[in-house]
């Protein structure tokens, strides 16, 4: 699995709702991820990731003191901190709660819906997911409050044109097994958007989807997380990318922003997280599988990491 699929599965990307919005000039909505939205498909400690994109026309949308930014048909906007936004026809405008567009009708329950004043029309498909944002910080310390990225094609890049124009009819569809592809259509355009943001990044980027594209950083990002157990120092990092030790480590801290065995150790605790919620697994069989010879030691890290004990961890986080 390449490093990037497996950060996404470890933040566990789930519970959609996907709909089309048909609005004409002049509107202006007050997004609130956070509120009803949030509480429908994000229950527990889960964080909310906002997307919304241009099938025809264009929106403008801004986020605090920022300048709005013009979002073209064939563009998709990310809001992937769950921040509240603005999104509309002009730059400025007074925006109207989201709630009152959608009236009496259950946010499970709606698949399109028109509004606004009769001008200028936009159709925008509204996409919202839940993450485990914890679970993986570094994936969104690299990404901007909100965010754009053209899906149409390009030299290195195909066209997302028939993925939207099936999704837009399966948001419609009253077919079984409607509901399992709009997850699984809502996952794949976040997952472009990643990419195609993470090839746009300027050559002196820092962060980690900077630090995926590095030829460097990259490889050594896959050979960590390709076998977290092994006994890894810098040097046997260096040594199996044919580079020496300096270069490697001062390249990874300035793109990554941590030495490769500090990037390791919470990658190592995060696995761990994870198994000890999924499976049975002893304590010490969980250190074990991902590079702890001392459960004491293990211990210790996690503690460091997570804020708690590996068995308290799994009391409370264990899957129902």
């Amino acid at each position: 699995m390449d490093v990037l699929s497996e950060v996404l599965q470890q933040v566990r990307l789930t519970g959609a709702i996907l709909f089309r919005a048909e609005l004409s000039a002049p509107w202006c909505i007050a997004a609130r991820p956070e509120t009803a939205i949030a509480e429908l498909i994000v229950p527990r400690a889960m964080h909310l990731i906002s997307f919304h994109v241009v099938l025809d026309g264009c929106l403008w949308a801004r986020l605090g003191p920022a300048p709005a930014q013009c979002v073209r048909q064939g563009e998709v906007l990310i809001v992937p901190h769950g921040h509240a936004y603005t999104i509309g026809d002009a730059p400025q405008g007074e925006p109207v709660p989201a709630a009152e567009m959608f009236g009496d009708t259950r946010l499970s329950e709606l698949r399109s819906f028109a509004w606004g004043g009769g001008g200028a029309p936009t159709r925008v498909m509204c996409g919202y997911l839940g993450c485990e944002r914890n679970a993986f910080a570094p994936l969104f310390a690299a990404l901007p409050p909100l965010f754009k990225v053209r899906l149409q094609g390009s030299a290195v890049a195909p066209s997302l044109d028939p993925l939207l124009a099936y999704a837009e009819q399966e948001i419609l569809s009253p077919r079984p097994g409607a509901e399992g592809l709009r997850l699984r259509m809502a996952e794949l355009m976040f997952v472009e958007a990643l990419r195609r943001y993470m090839e746009s990044l300027p050559e002196v980027e820092s962060g980690w989807l900077a630090g995926l594209r590095d030829p460097l950083v990259g490889r050594a990002l896959a050979l960590l997380h390709g076998a977290p157990q092994r006994p890894w120092t810098v040097d046997e990092l260096a040594r199996d990318l044919a580079t020496s030790r300096s270069r490697l480590a001062e390249r990874f801290k300035q793109t990554v922003g941590e030495p490769p065995m500090q990037y390791l150790s919470r990658w190592r605790i995060l696995l761990a997280a994870r198994r000890l919620r999924e499976c049975r697994d002893s304590v010490a069989t969980v250190a074990e599988s991902v590079g702890y010879d001392s459960p004491a030691a293990f211990q210790r890290s996690f503690k460091r990491c997570m804020g708690t004990t590996p068995a308290r961890w799994r009391h409370d986080n264990v899957l129902q």
